[in-house]
């Protein structure tokens, strides 16, 4: 996958992510929550899925696609780790045929407009510019229960 590729799979209208989310921790020890291999349908018939996952003890939160038998072609990661000048908001994604290889490396764009958002907002933004409607509930674990 090269950046017109990617550009042109990150444009295409009309994907869906049907049906809930909701995440779960895995490991009894780690307090990551994930929702692991959400499909994203599209009209081309690309097998591609997200994954989410949040840090309830760090608060930080990321998403990632990945396009089946080539690997990451998105993450996003907010409030997380520092990647050097990009900050502890940034986005990582395809730039040239090498980046999946490379598990995305090169070309972090800071995005210091998402620190501090809730995991909610950070998804539906993602979700905007990818051009993605989801069909279903958000389980959101940084927002507060309404019982």
């Amino acid at each position: 996958m090269n950046r017109r590729d990617f550009e042109t799979l990150r444009d295409l209208p009309g994907k869906t992510i049907p049906g809930p989310i909701k995440l779960s921790q895995k490991q009894a020890t780690h307090p990551l929550i994930t929702a692991d291999r959400i499909p994203i349908q599209n009209s081309q018939g690309v097998s591609v899925w997200m994954n989410i996952n949040f840090n309830p003890e760090t608060g930080a939160k990321g998403i990632n696609v990945t396009l089946d038998g080539e690997g990451p072609i998105c993450r996003l990661d907010v409030d997380g780790s520092c990647h050097g000048n990009a900050g502890r908001s940034h986005k990582h994604s395809v730039q040239d045929e090498n980046s999946v290889r490379r598990s995305l490396r090169d070309g972090v764009v800071p995005r210091p407009e998402l620190s501090g958002k809730s995991l909610r907002e950070v998804f539906e933004d993602f979700c905007i510019a990818a051009h993605i409607v989801h069909e279903g509930a958000f389980d959101a674990p940084d927002e507060a229960d309404d019982a």
